[in-house]
């Protein structure tokens, strides 16, 4: 049994029922179980749905196996091996400055806000990193090719 069978037993299981709506696996993913963020949930509803644990028919989510036989150890918490978002690098990084997570957040909310949100919150985190003075030009060409990918619909 793996971390990604266990993880997406949880949902069902702490749901109570053999079938899911998308925004119900998500929710409980990333807010009643806080493992995710909710883009990050998305992503693993991907990789299940990937490896055929799940089958998905309109909104609804039903698993490919017996969720309710699934021993999960008391504690667990997902071990999936996920790459961070590029969000998350760049709070990291303004964090590195002396900020907490939330302030380094609220500052970028800010900065979109003052931007009309006309920018994406990954450009309104790079500026603010820029503007904190921390290194984030590794960065910069990962967040354009992101935009770009989404711009052109790839």
């Amino acid at each position: 049994m793996t971390d990604l069978m266990m993880t997406v037993a949880m949902p069902f299981r702490k749901r109570g029922k053999d079938c899911l709506t998308t925004s119900e696996f998500i929710f409980a993913l990333s807010l009643d179980l806080g493992w995710f963020s909710p883009e990050q949930a998305k992503e693993v509803l991907g990789k299940a749905n990937e490896k055929d644990l799940i089958s998905i028919k309109d909104d609804e989510i039903s698993p490919n196996f017996d969720f309710k036989a699934i021993e999960i150890p008391l504690g667990f918490r997902p071990d999936l091996k996920r790459e961070r978002s590029i969000f998350e690098r760049v709070i990291e990084r303004v964090m590195m400055t002396g900020l907490s997570r939330k302030e380094a957040i609220a500052l970028v909310n800010e900065k979109q806000e003052r931007m009309a949100k006309l920018i994406e919150i990954d450009v309104s985190a790079l500026m603010v990193a820029k503007d904190r003075g921390a290194d984030v030009e590794d960065l910069v060409d990962e967040v354009y090719r992101s935009l770009t990918k989404s711009i052109i619909g790839e």
